[in-house]
């Protein structure tokens, strides 16, 4: 159900695993940004993606606390799905974001529950969970930031792991706590041990951005063998 994680000890690297359980999707790269769109019954809508400035933001599911549920959208109120697209297209630029969020409700969109993390250029992350609220999470303050699918608000709460994804979080962080500076290969290989093979939901597609090259690289069905590159410039 999706993997992503930062490390901003040195540079910034930002990776991600799409866990998909059989949801058409596409890629759309170009200078201005690289995209992935999903569609989940309602037509194609952008899930997760970097672009040229190195702002990076996903939807990853979560399970719903019975909030945050879908109304329409207004001068007060977005969608996640709306999020990504404005953030990736620069409507909301980086530092606005913490102003953005502090004047707007975000909301979930019909018959899903999600939470966004979007990561500036200089490693500074939000999450955003509709009906729970917003983490902020400076550059400075960790190594790096994993999130699965469990909230992390309710984590941030409580200090009690619950929800799905609990096993691919440990991994991760585990693997993070080497105290090697990070590389792209080094990147993939957590993509790789956080996998999932087999059930109703399967790595479809898998994104590493590296800041520093202003790259991605990325690959389809756990392929981890065959990585291609896209370059910002």
């Amino acid at each position: 159900m999706c993997t992503s994680f930062i490390e901003r000890r040195d540079s910034v690297f930002v990776a991600m695993n799409f866990d998909n359980n059989g949801m058409p999707f596409n890629l759309k790269k170009d200078l201005k940004s690289f995209v992935v769109f999903v569609d989940g019954g309602r037509g194609k809508y952008p899930s997760f993606g970097v672009n040229s400035d190195g702002t990076f933001i996903n939807n990853l599911m979560v399970d719903s606390n019975g909030k945050g549920l879908y109304k329409r959208a207004s001068k007060k109120v977005t969608h996640t799905s709306k999020l990504v697209g404005d953030v990736l297209d620069r409507i909301i630029e980086p530092d606005e974001i913490n102003r953005y969020l502090e004047n707007i409700e975000v909301v979930n969109g019909p018959d899903f529950s999600v939470h966004n993390m979007i990561v500036d250029r200089h490693g500074n992350v939000w999450v955003v969970e509709p009906g729970r609220g917003v983490i902020c999470s400076p550059t400075k303050e960790t190594p790096y930031f994993v999130m699965t699918n469990f909230s992390l608000c309710d984590y941030k709460e409580s200090g009690e792991l619950k929800g799905d994804g609990i096993d691919r979080y440990k991994t991760a962080k585990k693997l993070l706590d080497k105290p090697d500076n990070l590389d792209v290969g080094a990147a993939f290989q957590i993509l790789e041990a956080v996998k999932q093979s087999s059930g109703e939901w399967t790595t479809s597609f898998s994104m590493v951005y590296s800041q520093k090259e202003s790259s991605v690289y990325y690959c389809v069905n756990g392929d981890f063998k065959n990585i291609s590159r896209h370059s910002f410039t």
